[in-house]
């Protein structure tokens, strides 16, 4: 069962970058101002108060766009500029009101104080942002780790796994452990079987008085099983927006309240999550040139038209960040694999797949692009020194020797001729997850928008749910 690590991985800030689609290359922050449509490069102060950097230079140059896919990015931005004014992009109005309500606040200050574990029950993007937010705990906040809950995701109802997740929990005992139900339909038939079964394991112990102050649920606001069965057994309900799809839904309840348990917030009383995302969604919409997010929507559309499906890989450079990944993954998947078209997400992590993945990358099919994410490692481990037999170059530091792993292999993709993008965090912090995030949410409705898929919804989907169910209902129980 995995449980997020506390502890803060802090560095060194970055050094200066530049960003731009010709040569000479430049790089940009997330959140700096727009550059301008590609004639020329600008090198741009990195001030960046979400700590996190990004290098385009051989995602743009080796995607093989034309000018085309430029003018294509810049009306769909319009387009999308147009909807977020008009309200036709809730996720993005989550992303700049906050929730309706702070009653989520109130949940987690009363679970950290409460609890020495916290179990978050959830499938897909009722689970992945809030989970990434969780492990990006420690980056500026004055409450110590060992202060903090532990937070463990559920949501898989492989019986062996249940089985290990209720050893666990007995192993802290009812009065140590809060539990966070979470399907915006209240019909997730994975959700609806922990419901049940962690709610007879609290009733062994606890009454139904106590049970309602460790337990909460979030669905939307409308008549659901989840629904009918917390408010039957007085377990408190938050709602989540109705109109908010779960992939994109990580500035809603779902992903704020696991943002929220145990960690300080901002002056203005809401996670840091926010105040990244709020930085990127400022600067979406330049009056001139494009935003990050459209420079890389329009490499991606342009790499598209040349090998159709192709491939997206995610190499993390800190396993801290698989949670980011697999949220990303699910973002690529259901947004734009529609109609034959889109791109296949892949997860891998350096130095492990660079031993089992590379040759493939450097040498086999061209339809791949890669997104590295790097982070300074939270210990830095001193290699003894002049080891009898080792090379004069081999590092006395294991970060180097970590550092040289993802420089080479960034190198190398470049080289061969692969589109690569670098996100680096000059900290894992609450704010930088924050930034990346809704600068990846943007860019993939931009995306959608230039190839002509409707990002929100996962209509194929639906049908297998619908098939779970006729199943069930031939099965004798």
């Amino acid at each position: 069962m995995p449980v997020p690590a506390d502890a803060s991985a802090l560095g060194k800030e970055p050094s200066e970058l530049v960003f731009g689609p010709t040569v000479p290359v430049t790089r940009v922050s997330l959140t700096s101002p727009a550059l301008s449509d590609g004639t020329r490069s600008e090198r741009l102060d990195l001030s960046d108060a979400s700590d996190i950097s990004a290098d385009l230079t051989a995602w743009c140059d080796h995607s093989g766009g034309q000018a085309k896919h430029w003018q294509a990015a810049r009306l769909a931005l319009s387009r999308l500029e147009e909807r977020y004014r008009d309200g036709g992009l809730p996720f993005l109005t989550a992303l700049d009101t906050g929730p309706a309500s702070n009653a989520y606040l109130d949940v987690a200050r009363r679970f950290a104080r409460d609890a020495e574990l916290v179990v978050h029950v959830g499938c897909g993007g009722s689970m992945h942002a809030g989970r990434a937010f969780a492990v990006a705990t420690g980056g500026g906040s004055s409450i110590r780790p060992d202060t903090r809950p532990s937070i463990a995701f559920a949501g898989s109802i492989n019986p062996d796994e249940c089985a290990n997740l209720r050893e666990t929990l007995n192993r802290f005992g009812q009065e140590r452990v809060c539990c966070v139900f979470v399907s915006k339909s209240g019909r997730t038939t994975e959700t609806l079987a922990h419901f049940a079964m962690l709610l007879d394991w609290y009733g062994e112990a606890l009454t139904s008085e106590a049970i309602s102050q460790r337990t909460v649920c979030m669905t939307q606001a409308r008549s659901s099983p989840l629904r009918t069965l917390a408010e039957a057994r007085g377990v408190p309900v938050l709602d989540v927006p109705s109109n908010v799809g779960g992939r994109f839904a990580a500035f809603t309840v779902t992903g704020l309240l696991p943002a929220a348990i145990g960690n300080d917030v901002s002056a203005s009383g809401e996670p840091d999550v926010l105040a990244g995302g709020r930085g990127v969604l400022a600067r979406a919409f330049p009056r001139e040139g494009l935003s990050p997010a459209a420079r890389s929507a329009a490499a991606m559309a342009a790499f598209h038209e040349r090998h159709g499906t192709a491939t997206l890989v995610t190499l993390a450079y800190e396993s801290a960040m698989a949670p980011l990944q697999t949220w990303y993954r699910q973002l690529v998947a259901e947004s734009l694999g529609k109609d034959s078209q889109g791109f296949t997400p892949v997860t891998a992590y350096g130095t492990d797949d660079e031993h089992s993945q590379l040759q493939l990358w450097l040498d086999g099919p061209p339809g791949q692009m890669f997104t590295l994410l790097r982070a300074p490692a939270a210990l830095d481990l001193r290699i003894p020194a002049d080891p009898a037999g080792y090379p004069g170059w081999f590092p006395r530091r294991l970060e180097s020797l970590w550092t040289a792993h993802a420089d080479a292999t960034g190198a190398s993709l470049s080289a061969s001729g692969r589109p690569v993008r670098t996100f680096t965090f000059a900290r894992r912090s609450q704010v930088a997850y924050g930034a990346l995030m809704a600068h990846l949410m943007i860019e993939t409705v931009l995306l959608a928008d230039i190839l002509g898929i409707d990002p929100f919804g996962q209509p194929a989907v639906e049908g297998t749910k619908e098939r779970v169910v006729e199943i069930l209902t031939r099965v004798e129980h």
